[in-house]
């Protein structure tokens, strides 16, 4: 699968007299194929509908936490990795009194644990694209639950 001048190059990675490739990194067949299989259904679906999922889910989360008093949100999209709908959560330390650390502590040792990135003392980035459906529910009532807990 490819351009023939990349799959010639790739050949000589191969044993001696392997004649095969992906042999010489111990790759089997199922793996090849698990490749193959991910990569047409990427090539496959409907992006644009994708992307809009991605964005219905950042609004759930954003609409929760935009509910605390002191709490600020913007949607981005990161110029070079992880192009995607990214949330950035932001709030007044006067009115919202928790450490960007102690927030994400609490959501990591919550029940369920929930990860999310940190920049500055009181902004936190949340990404969706590798939750599954409803689960940016759960985010959105955890996140807000501690917002509301730190709030004055």
């Amino acid at each position: 699968m490819g351009r023939k001048d990349l799959i010639d190059a790739a050949r000589l990675s191969a044993p001696p007299r392997g004649g095969n490739i992906g042999r010489g990194m111990k790759v089997n067949k199922e793996e090849i194929l698990d490749m193959y299989v991910a990569l047409e259904q990427f090539v496959n679906q409907d992006h644009d509908k994708v992307w809009e999922m991605w964005e219905d889910r950042v609004r759930v989360i954003e609409n929760a936490v935009k509910q605390v008093k002191g709490v600020n949100t913007e949607v981005t999209v990161p110029p070079i990795a992880n192009q995607t709908p990214t949330l950035e959560v932001s709030w007044n330390e006067s009115l919202v009194r928790i450490s960007r650390e102690e927030l994400q502590e609490k959501l990591r040792e919550g029940n369920p644990s929930i990860e999310v990135m940190g920049r500055e003392n009181n902004i936190i980035n949340i990404t969706v694209f590798m939750l599954k459906h409803g689960q940016e529910k759960v985010v959105a009532k955890r996140l807000q639950e501690e917002l509301y807990k730190a709030s004055v």
